[in-house]
């Protein structure tokens, strides 16, 4: 099936990391005009993680040729030219970026889509709030999808995850990151979703997710089979990922924490929790 990349719709998955964002994407991804890639690291092409980058896993996961990995790779590692300098000079704005995030990023997306025969196509990646003027300059026709969690189970999901103990600094970067990208949220392309509302109702969430990205909804796209997707290297080394919606991992918190961490967190995070109507 061979897509006109002017025709696709393009969309951004820019929650912070352990906020049910993979989750998320595959989600998306299981509708059968949706691809979603799982964190490109497009704006990031030294990172072994880029999908642009020959040394990098990522791409195979994904299914891309290796002669436009180095092709992408070497547009997104050239230098700027001379009008992209004069530019950044007199705006202080780095063009040469956006150029670059956009003519890849335009490149990869419709290559994806046209192997999984999807007419909206995507990407999940926890640093594009950091990077979101980049993004809207380059794609400001996309949607965009902000997730977020509450904060004493993301604390516990991150300080469990593998025995990191990352849950302060991830916590600390979801309050930061929501601050960044609030002043966004009121905008059509932009859409904010609770993790435990995917979670707990499915199907109401994916019927307004869906809605929002043009496409019709179907029960039968909530069920994930490994067998049916083309590339499930994206997310099938993440356990948590392959699950159904689990109404315990949105709770567990509750047994795990210890109260003093709570109650911590609870202060940390009042204003985040008020505002995305979590109960204190």
């Amino acid at each position: 099936m061979n897509i006109n990349s002017k025709t696709l719709q393009y969309f951004f998955c820019i929650g912070c990391q352990k906020t049910g964002t993979t989750l998320l994407a595959r989600v998306l991804d299981q509708h059968p005009k949706i691809a979603c890639i799982w964190e490109s690291y497009l704006l990031q092409p030294d990172s072994i993680s880029c999908i642009a980058n020959p040394e990098s896993y990522n791409w195979k996961r994904h299914g891309f040729a290796e002669e436009n990995v180095l092709k992408w790779y070497n547009i997104l590692s050239s230098k700027p030219g001379i009008k992209d300098r004069i530019l950044q000079y007199l705006t202080g704005r780095n063009y040469s970026i956006i150029r670059k995030f956009r003519q890849t990023a335009s490149n990869v997306f419709s290559d994806f889509a046209n192997r999984c025969g999807a007419s909206v196509v995507g990407d999940k990646w926890p640093w594009y709030i950091d990077n979101i003027e980049i993004v809207l300059r380059a794609f400001p026709n996309a949607k965009f999808i902000y997730n977020v969690r509450d904060p004493r189970s993301h604390w516990n999901s991150a300080q469990r995850f593998r025995e990191r103990k990352l849950g302060d600094a991830v916590v600390h970067e979801m309050l930061s990151k929501d601050k960044i990208i609030s002043p966004y949220l009121n905008q059509p392309n932009f859409m904010t979703i609770r993790y435990e509302d995917l979670v707990i109702n499915p199907a109401d969430t994916c019927k307004k997710l869906y809605e929002f990205l043009g496409v019709n909804f179907s029960e039968m796209y909530l069920t994930y089979d490994p067998i049916t997707d083309p590339y499930p290297d994206r997310w099938n080394w993440i356990p948590e990922s392959k699950n159904t919606f689990n109404v315990y991992h949105t709770v567990k918190w509750k047994q795990q924490m210890e109260k003093h961490d709570i109650e911590r967190i609870n202060k940390l995070a009042h204003w985040f929790v008020e505002k995305y109507g979590y109960e204190l």
